[in-house]
């Protein structure tokens, strides 16, 4: 898919707009819109802006102090103040962990699987993202939205359509390699797609909406957001390795005793051997742990 493709209306344009109207779009809260901003202005930012953004929030705030008390940040002493949180996470780690809590809360709808799962697989492949992207000269923040964002497509489908979204999942049988396929057959769109339209319409960096949106796909991508697209590929992939599905489907039995062609592929566009691939991933399962979001 190219970028021309993700601009030209269609079937997920037009169910974004649905779902908009009928307000059943996932909740992306102004403080973390503004925050966004901020971060992208290039200007010096100061904690004390980043405080008072987030405290206009309660639910990122309340979100934050649990966090600087987990494994990944504490000192040893509880914190309560959210500056000293802000502080001891940093600015750049602030930002994704909002994102993070704020996907954990950010449905409307019960879908039909399991949300658990779901959300875990999400915030996994967050994290693996990063790891990933932290040895692949690929910057950190933009990877860690790619993975976080990757599969929110799958949710606005299901809402979309319950009754259709359980056929999607009895036609793709627990194997990914089905799912897209089976959700065009099924809605005329899949859930790259469907995942891009809307960060699209949330105003998220290109490189964020087309890596995304080619996760599935990643030769596909042009050349600006092939990295952003093996990248995403790479994260969700390893989010299955370490054994966790995202609540529709999950790595055949082949493909988890074997490495796939697809997988090894993109291994060979970073350059990165299996071996390095499989340490990179468990540690990322670490520091999700550490940060007690999976």
């Amino acid at each position: 898919m190219s970028e021309t493709e993700i601009k030209k209306p269609n079937v997920s344009k037009v169910i974004i707009e649905r779902l908009h109207a009928l307000d059943d779009l996932p909740h992306f809260p102004d403080a973390l819109m503004k925050l966004e901003r901020l971060l992208a202005s290039g200007e010096d930012i100061h904690i004390n802006d980043l405080v008072q953004l987030i405290a206009q929030d309660p639910r990122l705030a309340a979100g934050l102090i649990g966090v600087v008390n987990t494994a990944k940040y504490s000192m040893g002493t509880k914190v309560t103040d959210l500056s000293e949180a802000v502080t001891r996470i940093g600015t750049q780690d602030v930002r994704l962990m909002a994102h993070a809590i704020n996907y954990k809360s950010t449905f409307k709808s019960k879908p039909p699987f399991s949300e658990k799962h779901f959300l875990r697989h999400a915030i996994l492949s967050a994290f693996v993202a990063q790891a990933l992207a932290k040895s692949l000269h690929v910057n950190t923040g933009e990877a860690f939205l790619c993975g976080l964002m990757h599969d929110i497509g799958i949710y606005l489908l299901a809402v979309e359509d319950r009754e259709k979204y359980l056929e999607v999942i009895k036609l793709t049988d627990f194997d990914i390699d089905r799912l897209a396929p089976s959700e065009v057959e099924v809605f005329g769109t899949h859930h790259a797609m469907m995942s891009a339209r809307l960060l699209q319409q949330w105003k998220f960096p290109q490189e964020v909406v087309m890596g995304v949106a080619n996760h599935h796909s990643p030769h596909k991508a042009t050349e600006p957001f092939q990295a952003h697209a093996y990248l995403t590929y790479l994260a969700e992939q390893a989010a299955f390795l370490l054994g966790v599905d995202n609540g529709v489907a999950d790595l055949s039995e082949a493909h988890r005793e074997e490495p796939s062609e697809s997988l090894l592929a993109a291994l060979e566009f970073f350059g990165l051997a299996y071996e390095n691939f499989d340490e990179i991933i468990r540690q990322a399962f670490d520091s999700a742990q550490d940060a007690g979001m999976i």
